[in-house]
């Protein structure tokens, strides 16, 4: 299934390129992958229910879930949150409203990272990091578009719009 290898490439690039660019900005600490873990019942709870892809562990302080996707190709500088599909499965965007609308009593993400990989997944292209509720309010103030792929539609939202959003853009020279 594509998506299988989907979910295992992109855990696989963040960790190798995302995470080094964005641990400093994030706090530090030590991730922990919880996406595409097998046969563990919490990682799949997190990952299913929470909305979390990774755990980060902040020494002497506490953990916080991080939610990630990663492209590959070319860098659009948004963040995407699934909004629907078409099986009627749920989305990013529920698990979402759902924690922002029970502070405290819910689990979820705290972060969100959108990362673009050279297709050859050779180099980080550029990636943004929010809070999930920054990124929820600017889709909340309609500054955001949204797409359909074949499948499901997306909040694309520019992170030049969401207040507090850090970028990184690579630059390479040939």
């Amino acid at each position: 299934m594509q998506w299988k290898h989907d979910l295992s490439r992109s855990t696989e690039d963040f960790v190798r390129f995302v995470w080094p660019y964005i641990s400093t900005a994030c706090g530090g600490g030590k991730l922990k992958p919880v996406e595409g873990l097998v046969d563990n019942a919490l990682a799949d709870d997190l990952d299913r229910l929470c909305g979390i892809d990774f755990w980060q562990a902040i020494d002497g302080t506490g953990c916080r879930g991080i939610a990630s996707r990663v492209q590959w190709g070319t860098n659009w500088k948004t963040f995407t949150i699934r909004r629907s599909r078409d099986s009627g499965a749920r989305t990013e965007y529920e698990k979402l409203r759902a924690v922002i609308g029970r502070p405290g009593e819910l689990i979820g993400p705290y972060l969100f990272s959108q990362a673009y990989v050279s297709e050859c997944r050779t180099r980080l292209l550029g990636c943004g990091v929010a809070r999930i509720t920054d990124i929820m309010s600017t889709i909340d103030g309609g500054r955001c578009n949204v797409r359909r792929t074949s499948n499901a539609s997306f909040f694309v939202v520019q992170w030049s719009d969401v207040c507090g959003a850090k970028q990184f853009e690579m630059e390479f020279t040939s």
